[in-house]
Parts: structure tokens; C-alpha cells; sequence
């Protein structure tokens, strides 16, 4: 069976936090994908609590159908969090 993962919710950053990102959930097993505006991601957990308290979410599933504005804003959110964090280091999609 091969892993596939489904949009959740997108996490907006505050001040202190990581990157707006993109939760998506496996459906295999409980392990999540966070990805970034950039379309880089990182493997996760989340709680129990953050997946049942996540049906406010408005935003869309893809980073490229947000509007160019924001994805824009939060690629250069992610480019000042990675300089000030060298040890956040993220994967790139292949394919």
C-alpha cells in the first residue's frame, strides 16, 4: 500500500513559532507532513488536540492556490526563519 497523505489544516505563524505551514496527515500510520511556502516540508507528529480542533481552517490545500500576496509574504517569512535558525533544514518534494 503506498502512503498518501490528506490536507488537514494550515498552521499560520506567530511570532516565535515556525513557519505558516501546510498539515497534512499519512494514511498510513499517525505520521504528518508540514510544508512550507516554498513547498519544502518536514516530517511530524501532531496532537490528538490540534487534529480535532482543526475544522476552522479556511485556507486553501496547495501553497499555489493562495494568493500571490501572501504566498509571497510567507516565502520571505521562511527565508528570514531559516537564516536565523540554521538548524531548521527542510526536504524538497521529488517529482
Amino acid at each position: 500500500m503506498s502512503e498518501t497523505y490528506k490536507y488537514i489544516y494550515t498552521q499560520i505563524s506567530t511570532f516565535g513559532s515556525l513557519p505558516t505551514h501546510k498539515v497534512l496527515i499519512s494514511s498510513v500510520g499517525r505520521k504528518t507532513k508540514l510544508v512550507f511556502a516554498d513547498n519544502t516540508f518536514v516530517y511530524s507528529t501532531v496532537s490528538d488536540w490540534a487534529l480535532s480542533h482543526s475544522g476552522l481552517d479556511s485556507r486553501k490545500s496547495i501553497w499555489s492556490e493562495e494568493p500571490k500576496s501572501f504566498l509571497d509574504s510567507e516565502k520571505t517569512r521562511l527565508s528570514v526563519y531559516r537564516a536565523s535558525h540554521p538548524a531548521f533544514i527542510t526536504e524538497a518534494s521529488i517529482g
